[in-house]
Formats: C-alpha cells, structure tokens, sequence
C-alpha cells in the first residue's frame, strides 16, 4: 500500500477550510468530539446531544465550509462545556456572527 502525503503553503487563516475540505475535519474538531458525553447539569448535556445531532445530519457541504478552527458547532460544544449553557450560548452567537470568509484563523473558546 503506498501511503502518499503532501505538504502546503498556506496562510494561517485559511489553514482550517482546507484542512477540512480535504480531510473532512481538523485535529481540534476530533478532539472535542471524542470528548465524553457529560451527565449533569442536563441542558449541557441536551445541548450537546442536540449539536452532535446536527453535525451527523447536515449536509457534507454545508458543515465543512466553516473557516475556524474549531468548526462553530464544535466551538458552541467547547464553549457551553468550559462556561455553561448561557454564556456558551452568547459566545456561539457572537462567534456566528463574525463567520465571514474572510475572518478565519483559529479560535477556541
């Protein structure tokens, strides 16, 4: 079996869309999905189970065109899971709202 790799130039920013795009994920991505399922408090927990859901179901197209990294649904997991359903909530919205094209680059929570 031949085992081929590539190696880009490319800038920071614009690191997580190609990534995504050729891989179908990013390293930070896979880790927070690999992240257990917490129990308590519940809407954390429903939360979450509500955003794997959406990452499962939505079209391919649609959820690799994020250009952070992490994707904004593995974003609003991290960010309800370290502060909470309600400001991990407003974090995601604010985080939504700056999802343009051109603002990529890596941002955690």
């Amino acid at each position: 079996m031949k085992n081929d790799s590539y190696e880009f130039n490319v800038d920071e920013k614009n690191r997580p869309s190609i990534e995504r795009k050729l891989t179908g994920t990013t390293q930070a991505d896979s880790e927070i999905a690999a992240l257990d399922l917490p129990q308590r408090p519940l809407i954390v927990k429903w939360s979450i189970l509500f955003l794997r859901a959406y990452r499962h179901f939505v079209p391919f197209n649609i959820r690799n065109r994020c250009v952070f990294e992490p994707s904004c649904s593995h974003y609003s997991e991290a960010a309800i899971r370290k502060h909470g359903f309600l400001s991990g909530a407003i974090m995601t919205v604010k985080r939504l709202q700056r999802c343009k094209p051109k603002n990529g680059g890596i941002d955690f929570p």
